[in-house]
């Protein structure tokens, strides 16, 4: 049996005033009144939102696992994959130790749809079937205006899937989602979801997807990966001071017949660094001084600072810090379990986006 997971449902204007960083604006919901699901924009109708809490709210009690929708009127600069990565990992969806997470984040506005998967879940819940499940279940329905029964049906199909039960998929539809150009990937999709994967077996799994043997594709030939000491000639500043922090590996892959070449991007998912709003490299660090706490009777506020390590940008604001809501065992009307928050669950950047 694969491992469990949860899914959580979020839809709410992001706040874009100089005095709040955008994401750390959503409410989490567990935190707010301890369900699923938080819809400020009213994206959704009363009965999917319930809905919604029920099925979920159903699949924690049963399995202990945690799932979050999340919708948004704007990405505000950022990239989908960002943003998501960014909640997953200040939520901490899913249960420490398990990271059996799962976050479904639309973006109204962006038109952008993304399933961030906790590392317990991959083995289960592959990049190429998410992406199935999205393009299955989630984007006919929004291309043609069913925006509530496209959520329901996704989480529908992604908690089954969370459960090792079978989803049913266009064939071979797994075989099209990374963009494999010798078909190797498709061979092991299916290998990696049919049995439990460890913490070691994604990671060589992930390196083998990274460093796997390329052709190129004009001349077939087998691509040469340049060694970290020659490919940074051939990147842009600001990919070069990505790679001096830490925040973005780059691959430079070259073909020795013809010449061609093309740099892959792998950023890294728990950096610190976040996309600057001028360069729009992944440049900008913050730093946090707390003015005065929050407590359980009053919000608190910090002095933000944001800096970028490759152009200019800089930025100084103020932030509250909600008012801490103490635990309540009592449970809630909507399918909430009564947890505080979520699990300090994980997440390695695995799962699909989608566009419509």
């Amino acid at each position: 049996m694969g491992p469990w997971t949860a899914l959580v449902v979020v839809a709410m204007p992001v706040l874009l005033g100089a005095g709040f960083e955008p994401l750390a604006s959503i409410p989490n919901p567990r935190v707010q009144n301890g369900t699923w699901v938080t819809d400020m924009a009213g994206a959704l109708r009363a009965e999917t939102v319930s809905r919604l809490n029920g099925t979920i709210g159903e699949f924690e009690r049963t399995t202990g696992g945690e799932m979050a929708v999340v919708v948004i009127r704007s990405l505000d600069g950022f990239s989908i994959e960002e943003a998501a990565a960014r909640l997953f990992q200040m939520w901490g969806i899913g249960k420490r130790g398990r990271d059996n997470g799962l976050l479904l984040l639309w973006s109204t506005g962006d038109r952008r749809v993304r399933v961030e998967v906790g590392y317990g879940l991959e083995g289960v819940l592959p990049d190429g079937k998410v992406g199935a499940i999205l393009d299955a279940y989630v984007i006919p329905r929004f291309k043609s205006g069913e925006f509530d029964a496209g959520i329901v049906a996704g989480v529908d199909a992604l908690l089954a899937a969370a459960r090792n039960e079978n989803v049913p998929l266009p064939a071979a539809a797994s075989e099209s989602y990374e963009g494999d150009s010798d078909g190797s990937l498709s061979f092991w999709l299916p290998l990696v979801g049919s049995i439990p994967v460890g913490i070691g077996s994604l990671v060589g799994f992930r390196r083998w997807r990274r460093y796997r043997r390329r052709q190129c594709p004009q001349c077939r030939t087998r691509m040469v990966l340049l060694p970290d000491s020659e490919d940074d000639a051939l990147l842009q500043e600001g990919q070069v001071t990505e790679e001096r922090i830490g925040s973005v590996d780059y691959d430079v892959w070259t073909c020795p017949s013809c010449s061609h070449r093309f740099t892959l991007r792998y950023p890294k998912w728990l950096s610190p660094y976040e996309k600057c709003p001028q360069c729009a490299h992944r440049t900008k660090s913050s730093k946090e001084h707390v003015i005065s706490a929050a407590t359980t009777s009053s919000s608190g506020s910090a002095r933000v600072v944001e800096l970028c390590a490759f152009c200019t940008f800089t930025r100084e604001y103020t932030k509250v810090l909600p008012r801490i809501t103490q635990s309540s065992s009592s449970g809630s009307s909507s399918g909430g379990s009564g947890s505080s928050s979520f699990g300090g669950g994980r997440s390695g950047g695995g799962g699909a986006s989608r566009g419509y």
